[in-house]
């Protein structure tokens, strides 16, 4: 199996073919290469930081007369309190922290695109566009956003000077001063939520799409790394990985086999990865156990006839198995499996399983990869119309099939190409 130049290592450096995907190209934009956006996008920011607060001296807390009653006095230091939290919420750290994590983030995710697609991952064609995308969105929204927070900071400085002054006067604090300085300070709470909450609104879309791209690309690089890590996992010619899951094979009632479970655009992988005890002391203790990796399912995509996707057990909607139950053809190596996902839906897997098995995944694929994926195709077209042994017609093969096996007579057909 590791010996067929038409399988590769998992997580090793891929390069797109050169004639199918410089046509392509060539009808397409050309992209902006990352370093290129990076270099200008910190240049930008260099040339126009945000506007911050001036740094304001610790407030000196007013003391507190002796003549004040004990209930007076408590009132006192809770409204002193309250003013220092909002001095330090005015300062809107968050959200200038939240800028910058929009800078890096629009700097940094394009690379890490890159190595990703360096490393194998083809799908999600349309995310560098997208990212160029909100990095032009981001040219136009950031000077609106620089604005805003120099028009807040300046009317939040005037509102905290205004509020420092009524909170002095509790060192000379009868009950009626303690409650129309407690409310002014509520006042001024009122105006930094409000301001603070129109600043957000600003850049909130474009805070929650960067996130979720961000966490999607780390799942792929956790992907990744486990086919990297596997003994046994090739990747097939224009085979791009898709998900990757902790998971147990369920073959008798909840007992099975603990490891990985792969989906590609062509197979169905599942690679057993666990401790196994192989010598108990008294029948009961662990004395020794062994590390077993093993590729225990490899069935390709169009061999599943049947999808399942449940959520069992759990209380009050709680800790739910999502369980995902297949169904093989007969020219799979198994008639059906039973699997139990450790941290994603079924349901998801279920609507990929469908995505590969109607073409549409395809149309996902980075444009740098289209050639790998027409050769592919080109090879699935290429077999005999006829069984050589038995002349039964052979159907036309999904994209990816390399050998064909006989439904009448169990003879295996090479692709016509091969066997030249």
């Amino acid at each position: 199996m590791a010996n067929d130049p038409k399988q590769k290592r998992p997580g090793a450096s891929r390069k797109p073919g050169s004639l199918g995907a410089a046509v392509h190209r060539a009808s397409q934009k050309q992209r902006v290469r990352p370093s290129t956006r990076a270099n200008a996008r910190k240049t930008a920011i260099n040339q126009r930081p945000m506007p911050t607060p001036p740094a304001r001296r610790p407030v000196k807390r007013a003391a507190v007369g002796t003549a004040v009653s004990a209930e007076v006095a408590s009132q006192i230091e809770r409204i002193q309190d309250k003013f220092e939290r909002l001095e330090s919420q005015a300062q809107l750290e968050d959200i200038f922290s939240a800028i910058g994590k929009i800078d890096s983030q629009l700097t940094e995710l394009p690379f890490t695109l890159e190595a990703l697609r360096d490393r194998g991952y083809v799908h999600s064609g349309r995310l560098e566009d997208k990212l160029e995308a909100l990095d032009d969105k981001w040219d136009e929204v950031r000077p609106r956003v620089e604005k805003a927070i120099a028009e807040q900071v300046e009317r939040l400085d005037r509102e905290l000077d205004q509020t420092e002054r009524q909170v002095d006067r509790l060192s000379k604090a009868n009950a009626a001063v303690v409650k129309s300085v407690d409310s002014a300070v509520d006042s001024l709470g009122s105006r930094i939520t409000a301001a603070r909450r129109a600043l957000d609104g600003l850049y909130d879309d474009m805070q929650s799409e960067l996130y979720q791209i961000e966490y999607s690309l780390g799942q792929v690089g956790k992907m990744l790394d486990l086919l990297a890590g596997s003994q046994e996992i090739r990747l097939l010619e224009a085979e791009g990985p898709l998900l990757a899951v902790k998971a147990k094979w369920q073959q008798d009632g909840e007992d099975g086999p603990k490891g990985y479970l792969f989906l590609t655009d062509q197979r169905l992988l599942f690679e057993q990865r666990e401790e196994v005890v192989t010598k108990k002391r008294f029948g009961i203790f662990k004395a020794e156990s062994e590390m077993v990796q093993k590729l225990q399912i490899a069935v390709q995509v169009h061999e599943i006839e049947q999808i399942s996707h449940k959520e069992e057990g759990g209380f009050l909607g709680m800790g739910k198995d999502d369980i995902l139950e297949l169904v093989f053809a007969s020219s799979a190596d198994l008639s059906r499996a039973r699997l139990h996902l450790d941290g994603q839906d079924s349901e998801d897997w279920a609507a990929m399983i469908n995505r590969i098995q109607s073409g549409e995944i395809d149309g996902d694929r980075s444009e740098e990869y289209l050639d790998e994926l027409e050769a592919a195709e080109i090879t699935s077209a290429s077999f005999p119309e006829q069984c050589p042994s038995c002349y039964a017609a052979i159907p036309d093969q999904p994209r990816g099939v390399t050998v064909y096996t006989c439904e009448f007579c169990g003879a295996t057909v090479q692709p016509v190409r091969a066997q030249e």
